[in-house]
């Protein structure tokens, strides 16, 4: 008898969780199916009834859909962020998982926010930027709000898509370029104001922000409520900084015979002339790297010369002409010191090259004039 007892509640406790893992909403809408087992709510328990309601324990669909069972179908655009903010706003839900919960107070201060507040349907909502129901997390590259999805994922509604300096370093694999998300914010998204353009863009280039703020740009700018860093360098097209630069852009402002031009000509020369000497002794090391000669006293003093013009690319926002010529002139005096190194080093190669080529013919004519006198004797023998 307590053996019978015993099968019969063992076969209602599994018969239970059997009807607990029944899910009907993914026999009828099969569609979604894959998606939803793909998405990290899946695996925390998030099912269908969380967010749609309804009855996920029968297969017809009155049941399933009856009001009675808070079935609210396919939310309204309008009702997504704070349907989602239902679960992601709560600290008791969220605290297991280490996720914040003030994303939903930042999406209501947004552009997206505001807009949708006032009844525009069209702004982002959650679901626009992590999709309904395959939601990955965002270290997954396949998901819409990995680094470098984010410029796609923007790029729905905003067709001006980034393609500067920052994108093709995303493209190239180096996750810590900055997105849209970066610069723009990500649930609290705003476009900058002018005034807060540099410390936008000071959030990774620190020392350019810092000699900027000592420059003379720094104060007739703010006077003028001229956005700093883009006027320049432009926002959604940053091209990589190079000589170029000096010579399309500072005459926007400045005459081509004026002081200013004259001064930004002279930093140009100052780092194109340091720069060329890095590359021409980077280039001569690394063709006595491949002749199996020993470099390693001419690379360590050409790591130290790069590191004097890497110090001297943001200090050129200061305009401060001294301290950058003192860089750049420390930068070449090495790399030309280096370039001279490696020039008799390469001689010295080719002397000893020339020498050992010298010595292989003179064996290889000893071995001829042998092997001639050896059959000059058998034929007097014969």
């Amino acid at each position: 008898m307590f053996l019978l007892l015993a099968m019969v509640v063992l076969t209602l406790g599994v018969w239970a969780g059997a009807a607990q893992e029944q899910n009907s909403c993914l026999i009828c809408h099969s569609e979604i199916k894959v998606d939803y087992l793909e998405s990290v709510h899946t695996g925390f328990g998030v099912t269908c009834i969380d967010c749609h309601g309804g009855d996920p324990m029968t297969l017809e669909m009155q049941k399933a859909h009856a009001l009675e069972a808070f079935f609210r179908g396919t939310p309204q655009r309008t009702e997504i962020p704070e349907l989602c903010a239902s679960c992601h706003s709560d600290p008791v839900k969220m605290k297991p998982y280490g996720l914040r919960t003030d994303q939903y107070a930042e999406y209501q201060t947004s552009q997206h926010g505001k807009l949708l507040a006032q009844g525009d349907t069209r702004v982002a909502v959650c679901t626009d930027c992590h999709t309904a129901h395959r939601i990955l997390p965002a270290w997954e590259p396949r998901s819409t709000t990995h680094p470098e999805n984010i410029s796609q994922t923007c790029a729905q509604c905003h067709s001006q898509r980034d393609q500067s300096v920052h994108s093709a370093a995303l493209a190239q694999g180096n996750t810590k370029a900055p997105t849209c998300a970066t610069c723009h914010g990500v649930h609290g998204a705003a476009p900058p104001g002018v005034a807060d353009v540099s410390k936008a863009c000071g959030m990774c280039h620190i020392a350019e922000r810092t000699h900027f703020e000592a420059s003379p740009h720094k104060k007739p700018m703010d006077e003028q409520s001229i956005p700093e860093c883009v006027s320049c360098h432009g926002s959604h097209s940053i091209e990589p900084p190079d000589r170029k630069l000096f010579d399309m852009v500072c005459t926007r402002c400045h005459s081509a015979s004026s002081k200013e031009q004259l001064v930004g000509q002279k930093i140009k020369t100052l780092l194109v002339a340091a720069d060329e000497s890095l590359r021409e002794a980077t280039q001569l090391l690394e063709q006595a790297q491949q002749r199996a000669v020993d470099v390693s006293a001419y690379r360590s003093r050409l790591i130290e010369a790069r590191s004097y013009f890497l110090q001297a690319l943001p200090v050129q926002h200061s305009l401060d002409i001294v301290h950058i010529e003192e860089l750049t002139r420390r930068a070449k005096s090495i790399a030309d010191d280096v370039r001279g190194g490696l020039h008799s080093l390469q001689g010295v190669f080719t002397v000893r090259l020339l020498g050992l080529t010298l010595v292989w013919i003179f064996l290889l004519l000893v071995i001829v004039v042998i092997s001639l006198v050896l059959r000059e004797r058998q034929g007097e023998r014969l």
